[in-house]
């Protein structure tokens, strides 16, 4: 099958970025039940208690406030032609590479929310792989009148893979973890997890396009798919303790196929740092997860 390119001709550069910076939007959603029992169940958990006022689990907020995108809004990649907040780029390779989460209060469904996103940051560097433009989005989740959700996301945009090369994992391990635990995360997941939280990026799901066109071996683990499996070892080592702040950063590519390492160790009596290793030991993605045993 032969996918359309897209044009790289010009090298880099956000066109009028400035002009970008502080330009919000703002989205609103009913907080359906339903929508939280597809999250779960995409978890592997069992989402029969989940009704009316139920809380949701940490991140769960991924999975609603979607804008209305029809396929013929979106370019060969999947992505958003028209990428809202964030301003024109030729750089093609979009990537999720971290951000900073403070959880104030639950939110619950059967109750409508809303969600202002703000663009606060757009900078370029340049890296070993070349040209790299980071966006940095503020999101903040409020219900009730009251603020919930504190969010700081940040996207990495860089220049096609060369010809027979691909991102690899490259920092070693820095810590020495009080617990571990394997798993492979599996095409399924993969899909079910793009489906609910309504992400059509290609290189997670769809195999012959991540190699024919983006140049990876195989198609890349989400990293916030990376985080939420992390949160669900951590909560299976610390049952009913609430997490209060999140903060996480990608460091290196996880592919369909592999398996890796979760692993967590205390840093003092209410911060664990939580991480991600492949197969070869590697670092893939580092979180420091901030708890308390209680929202009040």
């Amino acid at each position: 099958m032969q996918f359309a390119r897209q044009d790289t001709s010009r090298r880099h550069t956000y066109m009028n970025a400035e002009e970008w910076k502080g330009k919000s939007e703002n989205l609103s959603d009913s907080m359906a039940p339903e929508q939280l029992q597809r999250f779960e169940e995409m978890l592997n958990h069992n989402p029969s208690d989940i009704g009316h006022g139920s809380e949701l689990s940490t991140c769960a907020h991924w999975a609603f406030f979607h804008a209305p995108l029809p396929n013929s809004e979106l370019g060969v990649s999947g992505n958003p032609r028209n990428h809202g907040l964030i301003p024109p780029c030729d750089l093609p390779r979009r990537m999720w590479a971290g951000g900073k989460l403070v959880f104030r209060k639950p939110l619950i469904t059967g109750s409508p929310a809303e969600k202002k996103s703000t663009l606060i940051d757009v900078s370029e560097k340049e890296g070993s792989s070349g040209k790299l433009c980071f966006v940095r989005l503020k999101h903040q989740v409020s219900q009730k009148g009251a603020l919930a959700i504190d969010e700081d996301q940040e996207y990495v945009f860089r220049e096609e893979n060369e010809k027979g090369a691909h991102p690899i994992r490259t920092d070693p391990m820095d810590l020495d973890p009080d617990w571990k635990k394997l798993t492979r995360p599996d095409a399924l997941q993969l899909f079910r997890f793009s489906a609910v939280t309504w992400n059509s990026h290609r290189i997670h799901y769809d195999q012959e396009y991540a190699r024919e066109v983006e140049g990876y071996p195989n198609p890349l683990i989400h990293a916030p798919f990376l985080l939420l499996l992390m949160l669900d070892s951590f909560r299976s080592k610390h049952d009913g303790k609430v997490i209060t702040s999140i903060e996480y950063r990608s460091v290196g590519p996880v592919y369909l196929g592999e398996q890796i390492s979760i692993g967590g160790k205390s840093i003092d009596n209410f911060t664990e740092a939580l991480r991600v290793t492949g197969p070869e030991g590697k670092l893939a993605m580092k979180a420091d997860v901030n708890w308390s045993y209680s929202w009040t």
